[in-house]
């Protein structure tokens, strides 16, 4: 008889492409049999895996009480191995919380903004559920040495970056198209995002005789606003709104660097999948983006809401250090492994195996 595959709960209310880009890791994993996703509303069940366990809407009193009672009834019936909550702050522990006293253990998954909220004041109790949970994982060892702060045991710590398909996520090839596009940023478009230093930034490179091409993808409020920025200035030609896209890998090969100028982020997708296409990025240093991007070696960081620095470094790009971009192109290539799906299905499975020798250990001491 083979070894007994591990039933897997997720609880989130994460956007279903977002949660899903989490859950493939887990759909990879030889080790796990079943994926049971307890969600506001079901999600669309394109991994073979999958089962919804959904609960509703309705106040969020309502939704948190629900998620709690749905998650501890699902361990019980289907005998749960793994809890993972999604953002401690607030879903997270309310997954740790319906596990409570059951034998399902928990890991809790600290991927954005949550990482400032577990400092406030008032998230004491946030920060218990992560010094209870069996495994924490981080986005980068700067989220981990924070995290450590709050009294999470370092062994439980595990840096689970967001993996990128390499298959899809490819560097240009001598058969595709030239890139018509010197910068690509991906995103919503909203006001944390900071599209409209972009453009700025777009204006004052031209204004030194250094034009820039750049290309914006996503949707969001912010858009008129942007396109009216974009003809204020006078670089409408120089600045394209792709919309949104589903093929957002042919977006990324049709430009030669990747820009990421938000105020705040944990370190998006948007910016993994640039560097496995090999597009030096420009970036702001928030959340953990300077665990993943070392200036000078494989990309820029710029201060935050500066676009004379933005400026700068599209000049110093595409006009006057093009080796340094070579460089930097070479380096994101020889890195590419470590975005990979695979490195993550790999950490995960650390996880599931070092929380069974431990429960050996604790047997055998009994």
């Amino acid at each position: 008889m083979g070894e007994r595959k591990l039933t897997v709960l997720c609880a989130a209310k994460l956007h279903e492409n977002q949660l899903e880009r989490h859950l493939e890791l887990l759909e990879r994993s030889e080790r796990v049999g079943k994926i049971l996703v307890v969600r506001h509303k079901p999600l669309p069940e394109r991994l073979s895996k999958l089962e919804n366990l959904s609960f509703g809407s309705g106040p969020l009193p309502r939704r948190a009480y629900r998620m709690a009672e749905t998650v501890r009834d699902a361990v019980v019936r289907e005998r749960v191995d793994w809890v993972l909550g999604f953002n401690p702050v607030p879903w997270g522990s309310l997954a740790l919380l319906g596990a409570a006293g059951t034998q399902a253990r928990v890991a809790l998954s600290m991927i954005g903004r949550d990482a400032l909220q577990v400092q406030k004041l008032w998230a004491a109790p946030f920060r218990e559920a992560l010094r209870r949970a069996d495994a924490v994982t981080v986005t980068g060892e700067k989220m981990g040495r924070e995290v450590e702060r709050f009294g999470v045991r370092p062994e439980r710590l595990h840096v689970l970056p967001h993996s990128v398909d390499l298959r899809r996520f490819r560097p240009t090839a001598a058969s595709d198209p030239a890139p018509v596009f010197d910068v690509i940023s991906v995103g919503q478009l909203i006001r944390r995002k900071r599209m409209d230093i972009l453009i700025s930034a777009v204006a004052l490179a031209r204004d030194q005789g250094a034009p820039v091409r750049l290309a914006i993808l996503g949707r969001g409020p912010d858009k008129e606003a942007l396109e009216r920025l974009a003809r204020k200035l006078g670089v409408e030609s120089l600045v394209t709104f792709l919309d949104y896209r589903d093929d957002v890998e042919v977006a990324l090969r049709g430009a030669r660097a990747f820009a990421l100028v938000s105020e705040w982020e944990g370190v998006p997708f948007a910016l993994m999948e640039a560097m496995a296409t090999g597009l030096v990025p420009i970036v702001t240093d928030v959340g953990t983006v300077s665990d993943w991007v070392r200036p000078g070696q494989n990309g820029v960081i710029v201060p935050v809401r500066n676009a004379p620095a933005v400026a700068r470094a599209f000049i110093r790009l595409f006009h006057e250090n093009l080796e340094d971009r070579a460089r930097m192109e070479r380096c994101l290539l020889a890195e590419r492994e470590r975005l990979s799906i695979e490195s993550g299905v790999r950490v995960w499975e650390k996880i599931f195996e070092d929380a069974e020798t431990q429960g050996r250990l604790e047997s055998a001491r009994t």
